[in-house]
């Protein structure tokens, strides 16, 4: 009897509504649902009749109230998630319509309403993976796709690049019920195969960052349009669409700060989770001073916007009473969320064209240097417009006053790939003028090949003299030769004429072979004499390249003399012989 005094009410209020008497229905559901008694079917029942006179705040009160007498009831499950969705709620709604799938998967309607859910927030390959595309219901691209032939030597750097736990990781999956990302470890090392099959898509896999020392190579930052924001914009894809633009530029202002510091940092968009921010570290360091070196930086640079949330990638995460290791998504995977690639992006937010080459020129710093660097700026630095960082005052000056490393050093930074003879001519001037090894990466890091382990290795087997003015011009005659190589130098001293005199004379030894005794051994004396006449024979090796070039040049013009830098070059006819003189003006 006790429940039928109960259920009167409920069906007055429904006599009403089928009457067309709306506003009594109300009322009587205003002044008798909360007398409702504990029971899950009446309170679905209430839920349904506020469902049918538009009251879904008070619809979804008697649902969870069901659903706490009765927490898998289905009717209940499904009728809050489907409310939920209606009014925007798209995550609360999931939460209950993935807990009616884990028991019922054959539920249609819950599985239907997800895939809406999922496809609303932007979740493409959860929204597949809930319901699968039929085989051949897409259209085929024109353009067919070549997967990349993986080099030993790039995964090689993949994987010290994102080096982590010595044994396990976990391969990111997704349920087929409900969609849910879930984590699937294994006990085992991180091998090529595994990272081959990750970077051709095949796998998604996550690393744990933090060995069994407790150190970490890299530190992350995440900056994303929390759920909320998406959950609340979720009808406006316009309007995401904005807002994951304004979490690129974000972004892309972190990296130019970064810059601005001098500390190198890589920017990669994460499907539809954000965009995230890696720091490489040159050696493993205690996660806590990672995690300490992320406050500094974010203290610095101040990326704040109400729409975009701004994570620490951290290895572990709180668990109420203590911590637990997380892993990592790793990049260049396809993110099984979206369904979408993960690549790096340049400073301008765009994808590089090969991800693999790029992993090439990613650059580790030095983290105490990094901290130091920071600590000296006081203040949080705005930055309002991007400026390339320069060059080290010694550098500058040396890119001035000698015109062919000049001439070098802005083919290298306007991107011109560099022959090997070039390279080495940076190497035994730039790479011996700075101690810090930056300024020769700062200059190569534009060029196609660059990569940054081995111009490392290399900077590390340099021999301490510097190249000598006559060896450069051996070695590219064409470029001396056209930009002019006119130095003079003071070589009182016995010094040799390098290019490193013009800023850090101290670095250049005296040369024992122009400074001579009276009295010299022969064998000595022979060894000099080698020397010089080997360095004479380039010379005029290079000068009969050169007078090739010039004539070439003026038989095109018709010209007989060419004037340049105080001094005039003057080419004759005799008989077959082709003479060239040089008169001082």
């Amino acid at each position: 009897m006790r429940r039928k005094e109960f259920t009167r009410p409920l069906d007055l209020a429904w006599q009403y509504l089928h009457k067309g008497d709306e506003h009594r229905a109300q009322q009587i559901v205003l002044a008798q649902r909360k007398h409702a008694p504990e029971d899950p079917e009446l309170h679905i029942k209430w839920a349904e009749l506020c469902e049918e006179l538009g009251m879904a705040r008070q619809a979804m009160e008697h649902y969870e109230a069901a659903l706490k007498l009765d927490p898998k009831n289905h009717d209940a499950l499904f009728s809050l998630g489907n409310i939920l969705s209606e009014v925007g709620r798209f995550e609360n709604s999931n939460h209950y319509l993935r807990k009616l799938l884990q028991q019922r998967p054959d539920h249609s309607k819950a599985r239907e309403l997800l895939y809406n859910n999922y496809e609303a927030l932007g979740l493409v390959g959860q929204a597949e993976a809930v319901i699968p595309k039929k085989k051949g219901s897409s259209q085929s691209p024109h353009e067919r796709y070549f997967p990349p032939c993986i080099s030993k030597e790039q995964i090689e750097i993949f994987l010290k690049l994102f080096s982590g736990r010595e044994l396990g990781y976990a391969l990111e999956t997704l349920d087929p019920d409900t969609g849910k990302v879930h984590h699937e470890y294994r006990a085992e090392p991180l091998d090529e195969e595994v990272v081959k099959a990750h970077l051709l898509g095949e796998i998604s896999v996550a690393v744990y960052p933090l060995r069994s020392d407790n150190t970490v190579r890299y530190a992350t930052l995440l900056l994303h349009v929390p759920s909320r924001v998406r959950e609340m914009y979720a009808r406006q894809h316009g309007y995401l669409l904005f807002l994951n633009e304004k979490a690129r530029a974000l972004a892309i202002k972190v990296v130019q700060q970064a810059q601005g510091f001098g500390v190198p940092v890589y920017i990669e968009e994460f499907g539809v989770r954000g965009y995230r921010v890696w720091f490489f570290f040159t050696e493993f360091v205690h996660f806590l001073k990672a995690k300490d070196f992320l406050n500094l930086f974010m203290e610095r640079t101040e990326p704040s916007d109400s729409h975009i949330a701004v994570e620490f990638l951290l290895p572990t995460k709180p668990v109420g009473i203590g911590w637990i290791e997380r892993c990592i998504p790793l990049p260049l995977g396809v993110d099984p969320v979206s369904n979408k690639r993960c690549f790096f992006l340049d400073e301008n937010g765009r994808p590089f064209d090969n991800q693999l080459i790029f992993l090439k020129k990613v650059r580790t710093l030095d983290l105490k240097l990094a901290i130091r660097q920071l600590r000296l700026t006081t203040e949080a630095r705005e930055i309002k417009y991007w400026e390339p960082r320069s060059l080290p005052r010694l550098v500058e000056k040396l890119r001035h006053e000698c015109r062919v490393l000049g001439y070098l050093i802005d083919r290298a930074l306007s991107g011109h790939m560099l022959r090997r003879e070039e390279k080495v001519i940076l190497f035994y001037t730039v790479g011996l003028l700075d101690s810090t090894e930056d300024s020769l990466h700062q200059i190569l890091e534009p060029t196609p090949d660059y990569n940054y382990r081995k111009i490392k290795k290399q900077l590390q087997r340099l021999q301490k003299n510097p190249i000598s003015c006559l060896r450069i011009r051996s070695m590219i005659p064409e470029i001396t030769g056209s930009v002019g190589c006119t130095c003079a130098f003071d070589l009182r001293g016995g010094k040799y004429p390098s290019p490193l005199l013009h800023v850090m004379p101290q670095l250049v030894p005296a040369s024992e072979e122009i400074e001579i005794p009276d009295k010299l051994p022969l064998k000595e004396a022979a060894k000099r004499y080698a020397y010089l006449r080997t360095h004479i024979e380039e010379e005029k090796t290079t000068l009969r390249r050169l007078e090739k070039i010039l004539e070439r040049h003026f038989q095109r013009k018709g010209i007989q003399e060419y004037s340049i830098d105080k001094a005039k070059i003057k080419l004759y006819k005799k008989d077959s012989h082709t003479i060239w003189h040089l008169e001082q003006t």
